[in-house]
């Protein structure tokens, strides 16, 4: 007696079909997991430094810019930090912080298979720091 149903020739290579059509979604998803945490944690970077540059520059010290720089650890090239506001002629200190952010893994190409276009192109990441001047 036969309790399970017999493979005909008829199913030969489904698995291999169908693993072939969730493989993208599945490199996809894994892919993009991985750029969003790297991209995060650039983000969360970027602000750590931007704050800290326009806490230096509330405070009046040297070197804003190389020191704002030497805050955005692992960040790679160097961000671009500008100045937009500065005491004592203001009331605030604003320092703001931008990043080209590449990703590393390639899911533009594989999103280029669905049909997506610009996703995997490199972003740019901006954040600004704003404290009240000493005084």
């Amino acid at each position: 007696m036969r309790l399970g149903r017999g493979h005909t020739g008829d199913d030969r290579g489904a698995v291999a079909v169908e693993f072939a059509i969730v493989l993208p979604v599945l490199l996809l998803l894994v892919f993009g997991i991985i750029d969003f945490g790297r991209a995060l944690n650039a983000q969360v970077t970027l602000t750590q430094a931007a704050r800290e540059g326009s806490r230096l520059e509330a405070l009046g010290q040297d070197d804003v810019v190389s020191r704002t720089q030497a805050a955005a650890t692992g960040l790679t090239p160097v961000p671009n930090v500008a100045i937009s506001s500065s005491c004592p002629d203001n009331d605030d200190a604003v320092v703001t912080v931008t990043y080209t952010f590449d990703f590393a893994t390639p899911v533009g190409a594989i999103g280029a298979i669905f049909g997506g276009g610009g996703y995997g192109d490199p972003i740019t990441l901006t954040s600004e720091g704003v404290m009240p001047c000493e005084g």
